[in-house]
């Protein structure tokens, strides 16, 4: 599952390998750090993530939604940077 955090950094993204218990999962550990994420509509092929439409909200002014069809070459997701310096503290959507 593509979920990690170093430094101060968030960064999810969805693939064609999460399943529905994946994301039930990533939608837990964030709502333990106080992150909403909603899935406003997900599809799956043969238990694989196909299309994905989601909002998310951090509670500190940084929220977002997308929706996209899954695909191998599609990287679909969110960053936030809570580093002061950081160049973008917030991506939301398509992250290539």
């Amino acid at each position: 599952m593509s979920f990690r955090t170093e430094r101060k950094v968030i960064t999810v993204i969805f693939n064609k390998e999460m399943t529905r218990q994946d994301l039930m999962s990533l939608q837990k550990n964030l709502k333990d750090k106080n992150i909403t994420l909603v899935f406003n509509r997900v599809k799956f092929t043969k238990n694989r993530l196909t299309y994905i439409d989601f909002s998310i909200d951090f509670g500190d002014g940084f929220s977002g939604n997308s929706k996209s069809v899954i695909t191998r070459k599609t990287e679909i997701g969110f960053v936030r940077d809570y580093n002061e310096d950081a160049e973008k503290p917030f991506v939301v959507g398509n992250l290539k």
